[in-house]
């Protein structure tokens, strides 16, 4: 199957979004519009905006795309991502609400360090009920429901970004709105989306009725250095790339090691490796140009992550120490 499409039994996906990263730490580089001239390009390819037109899912995003999607169609209930920093996890979240779009009522809230009251005022009005300004926490619920009840044959989803800010307080009022149900069905499910503390925070004994109710659980991981590449190919596909640029093999080496697999890194490496061949008016980006983009932005040319070192280093190096050891105790 093609990488841009998938298919799903109850949503086409073919043709919807998925792909490009919020940047906290940086700016693009503000020459990116003359690199796009001359490399012939019709859109910023690493751009650091989640859009949707950038369509690439490396086996755990396309897992964890699918098993969201069934989730909510099975009517699960609670369902949680978590992932690291700059994995892609409001990327996936934008995905998500096209594929849904039309199909079911959602409401995506974000950066949601609100109270319980907000959060339902903030839900209300993406669902586009009505209330007023005066409406208690009560109200609120109590429209909530009737809305739902209202639109008992048609799947309510709500999306919450960056669970891990909520209050404790917060995430208890959301368990609640599990309780909105029929005798049969779920009448709402949620996906808290989330940056690996938030499995530290939902272990909290105050939350483990919530944490007891999460049907699903999906954790994005980082690319492959197949999959960086593709990444990258990917994303220059879409700009409008037909050979006119590309990026070496070692050069490619060089982007997934620095990056560590992080697709957040890998944009903004690739934006700033394609602004210093821009300078060099350079077609092929080799080592040399990710290297200077490195220095640039100050990142380490060998990021090693210890989860994606092979467990028999884990076993071998103590092994390996031991014996040593023991060799040096016989010399003496």
């Amino acid at each position: 199957m093609d990488a841009n499409v998938m298919e799903f039994n109850m949503i086409d996906v073919g043709g919807s979004p998925v792909d490009g990263y919020f940047l906290n730490s940086a700016s693009p580089p503000i020459d990116q519009c003359l690199y796009m001239d001359f490399y012939k390009l019709k859109e910023h390819p690493f751009s650091i905006t989640p859009d949707p037109d950038f369509l690439y899912l490396s086996q755990t995003h396309r897992s964890v795309l699918e098993r969201v999607l069934y989730g909510i169609q099975a009517g699960y209930g609670f369902i949680l991502i978590t992932g690291e920093v700059g994995t892609g996890k409001t990327t996936l979240c934008r995905s998500i609400l096209s594929i849904l779009k039309d199909r079911v009522n959602t409401a995506y809230l974000i950066n949601p360090s609100i109270s319980g009251r907000e959060l339902l005022a903030s839900v209300l009005d993406d669902l586009g009920i009505e209330y007023s300004p005066n409406s208690t926490k009560k109200d609120l619920l109590s429209k909530l429901n009737n809305f739902l009840l209202s639109n008992e044959n048609r799947i309510t989803t709500i999306i919450v970004d960056d669970a891990q800010t909520l209050p404790v307080e917060t995430l208890e009022d959301i368990r609640l709105l599990s309780n909105l149900e029929t005798t049969k069905n779920k009448l709402l499910q949620i996906v808290l989306v989330g940056q690996n503390e938030l499995l530290d925070i939902l272990s909290q004994p105050e939350l483990r009725q919530l944490n007891q109710r999460i049907a699903i659980r999906c954790r994005l991981e980082h690319l492959t250095i197949d999959e960086t590449a593709r990444y990258i190919d990917n994303r220059l596909s879409v700009a409008g790339n037909r050979g006119q640029v590309c990026f070496q093999s070692d050069a490619l080496s060089t982007i997934h090691k620095a990056s560590g697999g992080i697709p957040r890194l890998v944009n903004l490496i690739c934006d700033y490796a394609l602004l210093a061949g821009y300078v060099k008016q350079k077609n092929v980006i080799s080592e040399r140009e990710v290297r200077q983009a490195l220095n640039e932005l100050n990142i380490p040319k060998n990021r090693v992550n210890s989860k994606h070192i092979p467990l028999y280093i884990w076993f071998c190096v103590p092994a390996l120490l031991t014996i040593a050891i023991f060799i040096q105790y016989l010399i003496r």
